[in-house]
């Protein structure tokens, strides 16, 4: 009995403190889209959303990936799929770098920017979240307008 108990407050002090705890996972906010909500419900029941926007691909690798999810338990219909990798190929493909999920460094290889510009563009995310469109990005301090003019087709939101 004692060891149960002992075994049961162990088991309410590690939740709450991890409840108490975020992580990179926790930043992620996908862009709108027809498939923002399936891909929130559907993908985290195995893992963070960080792991669907951490690795730009193609259409093809996109299909693929999800086909495999969906072998591996992901419910999705045939129709969902195509939704699914239509969202991705959209907002997640490699010839675009999305300033509202990108770490600093995709930040700065994707768009050419310095370190500093990367870091002007997550403490602004941070400060007032999602990113909506180029005019909202204009308004980051310390970016190189023109350099981000030259970049505004490789940026999505």
């Amino acid at each position: 009995m004692r060891v149960t108990r002992v075994l049961f407050a162990a088991v309410a002090f590690v939740s709450l403190a991890l409840a108490g705890t975020s992580g990179p996972a926790d930043d992620v906010v996908l862009p709108d889209g027809k498939a923002k909500a399936l891909i929130e419900n559907t993908c985290t029941e195995c893992h963070g959303l960080d792991q669907v926007v951490s690795s730009p691909m193609s259409s093809e690798q996109w299909r693929s990936t999800v086909k495999s999810m969906v072998k591996k338990g992901a419910t999705l219909s045939a129709e969902q799929i195509d939704t699914v990798v239509d969202y991705l190929t959209v907002y997640f493909s490699p010839d675009r770098v999305n300033v509202n999920t990108a770490g600093a460094q995709e930040l700065q290889d994707g768009l050419q920017i310095t370190a500093a510009e990367a870091a002007a563009i997550l403490q602004y995310r941070k400060a007032n979240g999602a990113i909506k469109d180029f005019a909202g990005l204009q308004k980051v301090p310390g970016l190189d307008q023109k350099k981000l003019a030259s970049k505004k087709d490789s940026i999505s939101f």
